[in-house]
């Protein structure tokens, strides 16, 4: 009797856990429900955390093709993601050829210049929504070949410009912009190639993307022997292998192996995206991307005429724009300090290190006729737009909730892309408006970067500590590959750093640290 009194309770607690288990687990799509995008897509993907397709693809037996993949993917990412922020390079080369000059009369140069570089970064920028949302829905070979169709058209377009259409120019270097983000989206699930090194593939991916900016620094290199039209045909070439490479290798549904552990926590109760926008963290994270991209973008796009303006000779600015433009590519150089600073210092200090280099950046350049303090500035330039990315993705992956990271992150996007709108009057302030200070016509612009992100340099505190003014929090474990490591991982991880709360509340929640 007591062996059958056992026997009945262990098959009503195996019942119960059964009808437990049910709701969850009832079907393929509902097991597979809980996949959230890998790491990489979150700290580049404005749409990440939207992936609601429920198929995924299994990782290759062969570590030679997960290898093979993760190459191809690196092509795809250094050849189109970042390429038009290389426009320096390439704005030497049009410059040359009196693009943008009305016959001699060239004083609307730089505002046409202006406008075309703030063409590709809103494309940029803007295309971010619409690629998540086909990655989301469509798949990685979907997103890939789309985006390949854009970038191709543009690089004819860009080829067709080189005739002397204006319209064409504009519309070219829009569409370069607009596709490079659905070409680098849709290699984000290739950080579950390799789980372990999902880290390092996140830090390569970036390094990547600044490394596209040599594509058109390239394009001058060769300037003196091959004519530009010749370029664009070798790059709509690569733009070709983008597209028949994705088409034929990438997957339909993403890679996939391991869960986040993001959501592991669950029982707090998740802020709606309203909320999210409106809380203090995400405004200022807003305001910091947006000055921050700003003020290089202007730096960028106007780097040739400051220059100029700084009392240096044509030969002096040549030689001037052809480092800048080597320069940019090794922006990665940066990446060891500031992931060392997000991933073990509390967030203030990553922002105070991000806001002065901006201060210094834009000092550096009022100073004229010192070699050395515009090296220091093209120096600045060069790591302070890893340093702007890296700190924004990474906080703002850890301030949200993997269900509205994507539109997070999107918006934020649009608000950069709205940022750039101000180029041309900034520029025409420069160029126009002071004019006739000479030396120092570019000051009152770099003044006012400087000012803006002073501004930003009082907010930190305030904005991320808690309500107790405690600013430190670590980032929460990522991804496990089984129940066990990932209960072992976050008690270590409790023991260690403390109670995990929510940005604005006393509510236990995962990401942050008490």
């Amino acid at each position: 009797g007591r062996l059958s009194a056992l026997a009945r309770r262990a098959e009503s607690s195996q019942t119960a856990r059964k009808s437990h288990l049910a709701p969850r687990m009832s079907s393929p799509a509902a097991r597979t429900s809980h996949l959230r995008t890998p790491p990489l897509s979150r700290a580049f993907s404005s749409d990440g955390a939207l992936a609601s397709a429920a198929a995924t693809t299994p990782l290759p037996a062969s570590t030679a093709y997960r290898v093979l993949l993760l190459a191809i993917a690196g092509s795809h990412v250094f050849l189109a993601a970042g390429v038009v922020f290389g426009w320096t390079s390439l704005a030497q080369i049009l410059a040359g050829q009196g693009v943008g000059c009305d016959g001699d009369d060239c004083s609307g140069q730089p505002g046409v210049f202006a406008f075309v570089f703030t063409l590709g970064t809103v494309g940029s920028y803007t295309s971010n929504l619409p690629f998540g949302y086909l990655l989301d829905t469509r798949g990685p070979r979907f997103t890939c070949v789309v985006g390949s169709l854009v970038q191709l058209s543009g690089a004819l377009c860009m080829y067709a410009a080189t005739g002397g259409s204006m319209q064409l120019l504009y519309v070219g270097f829009f569409l370069i912009g607009f596709g490079g983000p659905g070409i680098q989206m849709a290699t984000f699930h290739m950080a579950n190639l390799f789980p372990s090194m999902s880290g390092t593939l996140m830090a390569g991916s970036t390094s990547l993307f600044d490394a596209g900016t040599a594509i058109f620094a390239g394009f001058r290199a060769v300037s003196a022997t091959v004519d530009l039209s010749t370029c664009w045909l070798w790059y709509s070439a690569a733009v070709l292998f983008i597209l028949l490479s994705g088409l034929v290798l990438w997957p339909s549904a993403p890679f996939a192996e391991v869960e986040t552990a993001s959501t592991a926590g669950g029982g707090a109760a998740k802020a709606t995206l309203r909320e999210y926008v409106c809380k203090r963290q995400y405004v200022y994270l807003l305001l910091f991307a947006s000055i921050h991209i700003m003020r290089l973008n202007y730096v960028v796009g106007v780097f040739q005429q400051q220059v100029g303006s700084l009392g240096f000779d044509a030969a002096a600015v040549d030689d001037f724009v052809t480092i800048f433009g080597a320069l940019l590519p090794f922006g990665f150089v940066g990446m060891p300090l500031i992931g060392y600073l997000l991933d073990n210092t509390p967030p203030t200090v990553s922002f105070a290190l991000v806001n002065a280099a901006g201060v210094i950046n834009s000092v550096l350049f009022i100073v004229p006729n010192s070699r050395p303090c515009l090296l220091g500035a093209m120096c600045c330039v060069a790591i302070g737009r890893q340093f702007v990315y890296s700190t924004f993705f990474e906080m703002l992956q850890r301030f949200s909730s993997p269900s509205v990271f994507g539109m997070l992150a999107g918006i934020a996007n649009m608000c950069v892309a709205a940022t750039g709108v101000m180029q041309p009057s900034l520029v025409s302030m420069s160029t126009d408006t002071f004019a006739d200070w000479g030396l120092y016509s570019f000051a009152p612009v770099n003044l006012l970067m400087i000012g803006l992100v002073l501004f930003l340099s009082t907010q930190p505190l305030p904005c991320w500590q808690d309500k107790a003014g405690r600013a430190s929090f670590e980032r929460a474990p990522t991804t496990t590959a089984s129940v066990a490591p990932l209960k072992t991982a976050l008690l270590k991880d409790e023991h260690k750093e403390g109670t995990l709360l929510s940005p604005d509340s006393q509510t236990p929640r995962e990401g942050w640290m008490h």
